[in-house]
């Protein structure tokens, strides 16, 4: 019985596996990194690792044999020893860490380990931290804290620096598509398109290859976009902006009915339109500036794109991907959504 293989990310399995090997191993550990790239598997896989009673020796591979009844267990989600936090409600709280507190401190029953994975744990809320900060200060010896995060200003200084760090990255477009081949068995053409769209996270290329409702959305957008760029109506961009809120405000129904955790519910959000948006116009921004067909991530759209592309200065497609980012930004931090989707959709329209 095994998990799923980690594609990339040497350095941090070397690091970790090292540090395994010599009987080095950090009481807790932030793997960090945007999601899709893997850190929730390197988080398992390192659990199984520590726990495993007949590690075999693979080099730099966090090995484990799979077989044994602490990795069957662990596998199964079975293990008395071995416990998982998830966002309750969109964040982790108090309760579920004072939970974790009064377990970690009781002996294992099965393993050598008490050991904890606590996903998204940039969703803790403050007072889950400070709790938190009371464990990793004062740990016990029988216990390995794993959490997983975007990134480690998300949680309080005081928790973040008490964590072993481990980086994970984004993989190259070639890496990332050869392993789509093999693994999910993807035409090349499939394959290189997801590995550039999916921007070097194979998490999100698993999930990308089979959400058909994201690719609706997203051609959606992408057609509002060219149609408004330039155009100089700004009638016709406050009326683009009500028409494609209403339709992803259904799209985000559609997606939290069938699985929060789809590439379609992301996408099916004004944040996630903002940032289709910026995607698209940084295309267009490098293939007019530079001219690499290699660098576009909707190369699904490069015919279009070369023809956009020679509308506009390369200036103009950089300020309108940057305005995207600048209302997704707002929009996360509480700003009025339809005033936020009105003005960039009006500075699209109307070229200065």
């Amino acid at each position: 019985m095994r998990i799923s293989e980690i594609v990339g990310h040497s350095d941090a399995i070397r690091l970790l596996d090292m540090e395994l090997s010599s009987q080095k191993l950090s009481h807790a550990y932030l793997l960090w990194g945007p999601r899709g790239s893997g850190r929730t598997l390197l988080a398992t896989r390192l659990a199984l690792s520590a726990n495993c009673t007949s590690r075999p020796g693979e080099e730099f591979r966090l090995g484990y044999c799979g077989e044994c009844t602490n990795c069957e267990k662990i596998i199964r989600g079975s293990h008395p020893d071995f416990s998982t936090i998830s966002p309750d409600g969109g964040s982790i709280k108090i309760s579920q860490i004072r939970e974790m507190q009064s377990r970690i401190s009781l002996r294992p029953n099965e393993a050598e380990l008490k050991t904890w994975v606590i996903r998204r744990a940039d969703l803790m809320t403050e007072e889950a931290q400070n709790c938190l900060l009371k464990v990793l200060e004062e740990p016990p010896g029988h216990a390995l804290i794993i959490l997983t995060a975007e990134s480690p200003a998300a949680l309080l200084p005081t928790v973040a620096s008490r964590c072993h760090r481990v980086r994970m990255t984004c993989l190259p477009v070639n890496v990332l598509s050869a392993w789509a081949i093999e693994q999910l068995g993807l035409t090349k053409e499939r394959a290189r398109f997801l590995a550039r769209l999916s921007g070097g996270l194979p998490g999100r290329v698993v999930r990308l290859a089979s959400d058909a409702e994201y690719f609706e959305t997203r051609d959606l957008i992408i057609s509002t976009a060219r149609k408004l760029a330039g155009c100089g109506d700004g009638a016709d961009a406050l009326a683009a902006s009500e028409e494609i809120l209403e339709c992803v405000k259904k799209a985000s129904g559609k997606a939290a009915e069938d699985d929060a955790s789809t590439e379609a519910a992301t996408i099916a959000s004004p944040s996630g339109v903002c940032n289709v948006i910026a995607a698209w116009f940084r295309d267009l921004f490098l293939l007019r500036a530079t001219g690499d067909e290699e660098l576009v991530m909707n190369s699904d759209y490069l015919t279009a794109m070369l023809d956009d592309a020679q509308r506009h200065e390369s200036g103009v497609f950089s300020e309108w991907a940057a305005h995207a980012v600048r209302t997704a930004e707002a929009i996360r931090a509480n700003a009025n959504v339809r005033l936020a989707m009105d003005d960039l959709f009006l500075s699209i329209a109307l070229v200065l």
